[in-house]
């Protein structure tokens, strides 16, 4: 450790100006009461402060509540962040207090903090990430409060700094693997333990400080991400334009902004960089032939029709496999290296460049094939880029354990991984030369290998939307990976019944062998993978109870005013609203589910437009209605009619719209504002500020919910037609579409069935009484 004993009154108060900067709230009073808590508990390892503490020193004469609203109005935050820090745990804990566990780890947390401001480097930072973590651990409800918890205790047991710096580790490590296994809900605690952890070494330590380093296509692939690439069809021929995105308002809806751009505007197949040669570049319609040739070509490969010439049969993989097993199981050491990477490619999915990339890595810099030290074995990790849920309250209730999803490998193959090996692609070819000669298959190149695990999940088990996670296909190409939390036994069994039908040729004992070895579970407890948005259904219960509760509550409740009517009225029309978004997947874009005239209750289908459509698709799209929100919409009408009735008569200055309503001239569900008074359409950030307090959650979250719930009920091209989820020229009701008005109907009674597992009930609203 550093020598800390050589502190001046000079140093001491730079420091403290610089933790309590001067200006700030009751800066002379915190700065007293900085010193007087670190005097609180002796270190025989440090003794900072030259300065006397103060007897007097106390929160008295402070209102802290009007200080933390000042903080947090003029955006000091982060310069303020002791004081802030102090101020919240005062209010938790109160007065300072030698006897108390809480105050005397504030003494060593203190230490830190001062020993790290002391340093004049750019470790400073990391002062308003430790406030941080206190401020947040003692808000209502939140996970990391048993980070604090923890820490007290350590302070407890511990008689100094170093000693506290090895039980954190600890800590840390045991939280990092509780949640790497699933035993524990991922709340990311790990990474917070670990930058408390990273504070107490940079001072025990002495850390000098390292900032992060870009590589190029880093720094490329972030620009990349601002830009967006649409098509426009301009007299018959597509061309490219670009989008730079903005921050959207947050306002008119807290979507991710890049599931919004995946979900609506998929990105194009097509490069527009046709360039011809000058004798032909004014040939317009030559331009436009090319370019609808490569577009329909690149569309075709994509869906990997059973049809595809550039892939190979289900049975030429089966061969293909075999052929590379016997070749690998034959070779030298030396000369294996080719045959791996290929047969890494058929297991994973992975590109070969990707593959040959992360085999030249350390074990510990791996992304794809990750080495876990507990189990000393190697896995194949692929991981969905989900948008991440940062709700501190909702982490305890996701469904999903993260978003990475691993399977196991055949043991010849973790042993070939254990080092990294510099494989040269020369070596790959060689392979694919020698296979391509004995299987006769002059076309076979990396790009059919490369393809093979998709092509035998897709068309040989029937599984598309497991073809795509397991292959690591990109969300932005692949929408419902964005929505679907999935069973992590569900995606096993089919990656052995890939294993197993990749394998048919060969030999019954080696056989046996692969299926055995890649049925190890390598996901531990973790139940589901996938969307971070999807929560426990019994949390989804509970919301949709609540929200029927406070419907209901009003019941013979209405006689002492008028604003009990309109309450009333909200809390109906968010809950019918909330009740549509998890019957029919629908966008929450604004006035949804939209007009009444959309709504066909014979043939049971409501009609909504909540995308933007493509280039020759038909506006909009139909989707059927369960028999449950059928009802519930029937009786919102009955409902609203009453309380026009009774509503109208008494405050005929802001007229409820009924006429407008049911002759399709505005939304079907409003909400009453109060300033400016009157009715509006209801939109998802009316729906926000009438819960406040009660949820909050990203608007779409519904969707993903019934996403998931639907998943391995139904067929996925029903799901895909329900959300807008289809590929170009591949819609449920393209013009050369064979599908029929009734196959979307057998949709209609799960949809039943999952209002009946999240217990949905028609509620009860009188207005009498």
């Amino acid at each position: 450790m550093a020598d800390t004993k050589l502190f001046d009154d000079v140093t001491d108060k730079r420091v403290l100006n610089k933790l309590i900067p001067i200006g700030s709230p009751h800066y002379v009073q915190m700065q007293a009461l900085v010193i007087d808590i670190i005097g609180l508990v002796p270190d025989a390892e440090i003794d900072l402060l030259c300065s006397a503490p103060l007897a007097n020193a106390s929160f008295r004469g402070i209102d802290c509540t009007e200080v933390i609203q000042q903080i947090i109005g003029q955006g000091r935050t982060g310069e303020w962040a002791v004081t802030y820090m102090l101020l919240i745990f005062y209010q938790a804990y109160g007065a300072v207090d030698s006897g108390s566990d809480a105050w005397r780890f504030m003494s060593g947390y203190l230490k830190i903090m001062f020993m790290i401001t002391a340093r004049q480097d750019k470790h400073f930072a990391k002062i308003d990430k430790l406030g941080v973590r206190i401020r947040m651990a003692l808000r209502p409800a939140d996970p990391q409060r048993d980070i604090l918890n923890e820490l007290i205790r350590i302070h407890d047991q511990c008689d100094n700094l170093s000693s506290c710096l090895s039980s954190i580790r600890k800590y840390e490590i045991s939280v990092k693997q509780e949640e790497a296994t699933g035993k524990a809900a991922n709340q990311y605690l790990a990474s917070k333990v670990g930058q408390i952890r990273l504070a107490y070494e940079v001072v025990i330590n002495n850390k000098a400080f390292i900032g992060k380093t870009y590589d190029k296509s880093a720094k490329r692939s972030k620009k990349a991400q601002s830009v967006v690439n649409t098509t426009t069809v301009i007299d018959g021929e597509p061309l490219q334009k670009k989008l730079f995105s903005t921050k959207q308002s947050r306002k008119s809806t807290n979507v991710a902004t890049a599931e919004n751009i995946a979900d609506d505007n998929t990105p194009p197949l097509l490069d527009n960089n046709f360039k011809p040669i000058k004798q032909i570049a004014k040939s317009s319609e030559l331009q436009q032939w090319k370019l609808k040739s490569s577009y329909q070509h690149a569309s075709r490969n994509q869906f990997h029709f059973p049809t595809n010439h550039r892939q190979l049969s289900v049975t030429g993989y089966q061969m293909l496999f075999s052929m590379l097993w016997q070749r690998f199981m034959k070779e030298h050491m030396k000369s294996r290296t080719g045959y791996a990477v290929l047969l890494l490619s058929l297991l994973s999915g992975l590109s070969i460049d990707n593959i040959i990339d992360d085999w030249q890595r350390g074990r510990s810099q791996r992304q794809y094939f990750v080495y876990d030290r507990t189990r000393k074995v190697s896995s194949i990790a692929i991981t969905i880029d989900v948008t991440t849920n940062t709700r501190s309250h909702l982490l305890a209730h996701r469904q999903s354990y993260g978003s990475v999803f691993k399977r196991a490998l055949p043991e010849v193959l973790q042993i070939m991984l254990e080092d990294k090996v510099a494989v040269s692609l020369d070596d790959v070819k060689l392979a694919i030369n020698e296979v391509k000669n004995q299987l006769n298959l002059p076309a076979l190149s990396a790009q059919y290998i490369e393809s093979g695990l998709f092509v035998v999940i897709k068309n040989g088990l029937s599984k598309p939307l497991h073809a795509d996670i397991l292959t690591g296909v990109d969300v932005k190409h692949s929408s419902p990976l964005y929505y679907t939390s999935i069973k992590t036994a569900d995606l096993e069994q089919t990656y052995i019944k890939a294993v197993a039908l990749l394998s048919a040729y060969c030999d019954d004992e080696k056989k046996a062998s692969l299926i055995d070895e890649c049925s190890v579970s390598m996901n531990g407890h973790k139940s589901h993978v996938g969307s971070d948005m999807v929560l426990e259904t019994s949390t989804c219960q509970q919301f949709f109870e609540q929200l029927a509760m406070s419907a209901e509550s009003y019941n013979e409740r209405l006689n002492h005013s008028i604003e009990r009517y309109t309450a009333q009225f909200n809390s109906y029309s968010v809950w019918l609203w909330h009740t549509i978004m998890i019957q029919t997947g629908i966008r929450p874009v604004k006035h949804a589910p939209g007009l009444l005239n959309q709504l066909d209750f014979k043939r049971r289908l409501l009609w909504v437009s909540d995308k933007e459509e493509r280039h020759g698709q038909s506006d909009g799209r139909l989707i059927p209605l369960s028999q449950f929100l059928a009802a519930a919409i029937q009786n919102y009408i009955d409902y609203i009619k009453q309380f026009a009735a009774i509503y109208n008569p008494i405050c005929p200055e802001t007229p409820y719209p009924l006429d407008a309503i049911l002759q399709s001239e505005q939304s079907l569900i409003q909400i009453y504002q109060k300033n400016p008074k009157g009715f509006i359409g209801i939109t998802p950030s009316r729906v926000r500020y009438e819960l406040q307090d009660f949820f909050s959650h990203q608007d779409n979250w519904l969707r993903h919910q019934l996403r998931s719930m639907l998943t391995e009920r139904v067929s996925d091209y029903l799901i895909c037609t329900l959300y807008g989820h289809e590929h170009p020229d591949q819609e449920f009701t393209h013009p050369m579409s064979s599908s029929s008005i009734n196959q979307l109907h057998q949709l209609s009674p799960h949809l039943d069935a999952i209002a009946n597992d999240l217990c949905l009930k028609q509620i009860e609203v009188r207005l009498y009484g």
